[in-house]
């Protein structure tokens, strides 16, 4: 479910919306490769977070810094820290447990996880190596992770569990711990009058033929 990411996605948020008192302002997202965190992340972003996908480590509370300190700054903001960042991986709980101090940035850390077959068969269907697995089986590779993200995992706030979510129930399970359940995205409904002989509009999701009616 987790697409690969080379270097850092960074992406404004598309709509902002109005999140619950209380709602934590610096989100990290990170748990086992496979589990959803790169659809989390895009719930988040839509939520109206300003979202950075692989960011260092150590990067971090420059991070948190520049996005949320000063004026003119943004209201939040979302990390997705996973295995990718190798060995500096292991700095990261200090790292985390300052930025958990610091009560103006109200920060939440999101661990996602997903049962062995479920993340075997989503490996399997996507057709892409597990990141510790380049010369091994999946298998060896998760189970690796699991061991290495064990400590974070004891971190988290909120522990979520993906194996029998669809990536809609992920995305409003994401939204309900960010604390934006009770906002919901508007409906948009777009009618557009078109002529045939110009080809259907490529965006159409739905095309009623009313030409049996009569031209006024």
């Amino acid at each position: 479910m987790t697409p690969r990411a080379d270097r850092p996605r960074r992406s404004s948020s598309r709509a902002s919306r109005m999140l619950a008192p209380g709602a934590p302002r610096f989100i990290v997202v990170t748990g086992l490769s496979g589990a959803g965190k790169s659809h989390a992340i895009r719930a988040l972003e839509d939520l109206g977070y300003f979202c950075v996908d692989n960011l260092p480590v150590a990067l971090i509370p420059t991070f948190a810094d520049l996005a949320l300190g000063g004026q003119g700054s943004l209201q939040r903001a979302a990390v997705v820290v996973d295995i990718r960042e190798g060995a500096a991986l292991a700095r990261f709980p200090t790292m985390y447990r300052r930025l958990k101090r610091r009560r103006e940035l109200r920060a939440a850390l999101i661990f996602l996880e997903a049962q062995d077959s479920v993340l075997l068969r989503r490996f399997s269907e996507t057709r892409r190596p597990h990141p510790l697995a380049r010369n091994r089986s999946a298998a060896e590779g998760l189970r690796e992770e699991r061991r290495q993200l064990r400590t974070i995992r004891e971190l988290a706030d909120r522990i979520l569990d993906t194996s029998r979510l669809s990536v809609h129930e992920l995305r409003r399970a994401v939204l309900g711990l960010a604390g934006g359940a009770a906002s919901a995205a508007p409906l948009t409904v777009n009618i557009l009058s078109f002529g045939f002989k110009h080809g259907v509009p490529a965006d159409a999701d739905l095309v009623f033929d009313v030409r049996f009616l009569p031209n006024p």
